[in-house]
């Protein structure tokens, strides 16, 4: 056989190896995959958030929408919540088991943090000083099994845990699926009495149109930012003069909500912001924005 025959062959016998090992690799494989929890995200409708040295924090769903329930009663913001309900059906780097006498290594005999979907509950420990993943355990899965089975898992979702409370508000100026019963505005008060909206003092310049147009800006009027703890010391006629009232009804559960929310037109520091002073809560807003709430904006007309 001839050197170019031999090399020939050679490659041949190359080119089988490496396609037989690309065919064997998925039986080869022998990683195996941990998840956190069997729950699905869909059956969760509790969620409570206990913080070393921050608020505790529990919301819940109510007619698919998720609300807060604690520090403050408000919708919930669903980015913040969809991270926090992915927790449940994250997959872990690893997992190991750990005597009880050994928690403190990873601090996990004193967690961090604790939080419960439902009833099933999981708490956060320290870090793992190689790979800089987070000790998280099952609590629940623990107790059937009777082992300390401690997960790493990625360690962002624990700061995400413990970011501000206000990025666990939502946005909206409106709770979701609220319907507007009544507005009064800088001496201005629109009404909605037997499916007709009334305007007082009244104007014939403005239409019906006008009017659906403003309560369209309501529903979908978000704040830049959410600032908790402001506290703002005004004087009962300046807080009368520039305050927006808004009456509304909403589906909680299995009854409809009736709420009165009232905003202070706040300009401090070059900033805007609508200032609820019962949550001490205030919305960053633009002046644009509030220009869409506050005014009946022309309508168009119609180009011949």
């Amino acid at each position: 056989m001839t050197r170019e025959a031999k090399i020939n062959v050679i490659l041949l016998l190359v080119a089988i190896m490496l396609s037989l090992l690309a065919w064997w690799q998925p039986f080869l494989s022998t990683k195996q995959w941990y998840f956190l929890s069997d729950i699905k995200r869909d059956n969760i409708t509790t969620i409570r958030i206990e913080r070393k040295d921050l608020d505790t924090i529990v919301l819940n769903k109510e007619n698919n929408n998720w609300f807060l329930e604690q520090p403050y009663t408000l919708a919930a913001n669903p980015l913040r919540v969809d991270t926090l309900t992915a927790l449940v059906e994250k997959q872990s780097y690893s997992r190991f088991e750990s005597a009880d006498e050994d928690l403190y290594r990873y601090e996990l005999d004193k967690p961090l943090l604790t939080i419960s979907f439902n009833h099933s509950r999981f708490v956060f420990g320290g870090i793992d000083p190689v790979k800089r993943h987070r000790y998280v355990m099952n609590i629940d899965d623990n107790a059937q099994s009777g082992k300390n089975t401690v997960h790493l898992i990625n360690g962002v979702i624990y700061y995400q845990l413990r970011s501000a409370l206000n990025t666990f508000i939502s946005p909206s100026l409106l709770p979701p699926s609220a319907h507007i019963n009544a507005i009064s505005w800088l001496g201005k008060t629109l009404k909605n009495k037997d499916n007709k909206w009334l305007l007082t003092p009244d104007d014939p310049k403005i239409t019906s149109d006008s009017i659906a147009q403003l309560l369209q800006f309501w529903q979908h009027a978000q704040a830049s930012k959410i600032e908790t703890n402001v506290d703002f010391a005004i004087d009962k006629a300046s807080a009368q003069s520039r305050s927006l009232l808004i009456n509304i009804t909403y589906p909680y559960g299995d009854k409809i909500k009736t709420e009165d929310i009232k905003y202070l037109i706040i300009q401090q520091d070059k900033q805007l912001k609508l200032v609820r002073l019962d949550y001490k809560l205030a919305y960053w807003i633009s002046p644009q924005t509030l220009k869409s709430i506050t005014e009946f904006l022309p309508v168009q007309e119609t180009m011949e």
